[in-house]
């Protein structure tokens, strides 16, 4: 079963989307010049180790995803029966397909080190590139540490996001927020957590990544076909103001996890 979109479809804080799509992923700050609307690149394939089912996980590596999208996106397709938290790692390559050693790859929502939860069907998470020459990467190696099964909903949707003032009036991603209404459609509770991210300002040419993620409160447990409401608080609440002083493009994402 695939369930990468082609191209991926864009979502905001006020769409939900049919299932819980990270393949959908939410708005970017801004639309990057000079290039192509869509490039999709490195296909790799890990199996699964250290678990009982066996089952494959595939990736697959889009740079740029289009106009309003998340750009260094990683999709992951999984067939398994059971959610599982993969520890993923990564190698990056140039476009000639030379590795790039000292190029550091991360991600926002943790499937380098296993924070993750993958549902039947896939999800996604987003890389960070540090290092000289992490401007030069466009393509990955993805390779599976481990992914064992984990307790956790078979739900069908995911959460709503929605940023709010201090009246409770929703505003955007790129406002004063002073809290984050988390809305689960699900019958069933799920647990999440939240980051704000502040996104960089490419050279032409160039993909836009995370330039800083922050962490949203805690392990957040969100019941069924109900809602909370997440003060904006400590570093996150620094970091929006430092954003919106500077005009800088930013998101509030969640992922589901355990941890």
């Amino acid at each position: 079963m695939t369930m990468f979109p082609t191209p991926p479809i864009p979502s905001s804080h006020e769409s939900r989307p049919s299932r819980f799509a990270g393949l959908r992923a939410g708005p970017l700050g801004k639309t990057v010049a000079g290039v192509a609307a869509l490039v999709l690149v490195a296909v790799a394939i890990g199996t699964i180790v250290g678990m009982a089912t066996r089952e494959t996980l595939r990736f697959q590596y889009v740079a740029v995803a289009g106009e309003d999208m998340m750009n260094q996106q990683l999709l992951i397709d999984y067939d398994g029966g059971s959610p599982v938290t993969p520890t993923l790692s990564f190698t990056a390559y140039d476009g000639a397909g030379h590795s790039l050693p000292k190029v550091r790859v991360r991600t926002m929502f943790g499937s380098d080190h296993g924070a993750l939860v993958i549902l039947p069907g896939g999800g996604f998470d987003v890389l960070i590139f540090d290092g000289p020459s992490a401007d030069q990467v466009a393509d990955v190696k993805v390779t599976v540490d481990d992914a064992p099964t984990v307790r956790f909903p078979l739900v069908e949707s995911f959460v709503d996001v929605t940023p709010l003032d201090r009246e409770g009036a929703t505003v955007t991603r790129n406002d004063r927020i002073a809290s984050v209404e988390v809305t689960n459609p699900n019958g069933l509770p799920v647990t999440v957590r939240l980051v704000y991210v502040v996104w960089n300002d490419p050279e032409p040419g160039k993909t836009q990544q995370a330039e800083t993620v922050t962490p949203v409160g805690g392990l957040i447990t969100v019941p069924g076909d109900d809602s909370v409401t997440v003060r904006m608080s400590g570093p996150a609440d620094a970091a929006n103001g430092k954003a919106v002083a500077r005009n800088r493009p930013a998101s509030i994402k969640a992922y589901f996890t355990t941890v």
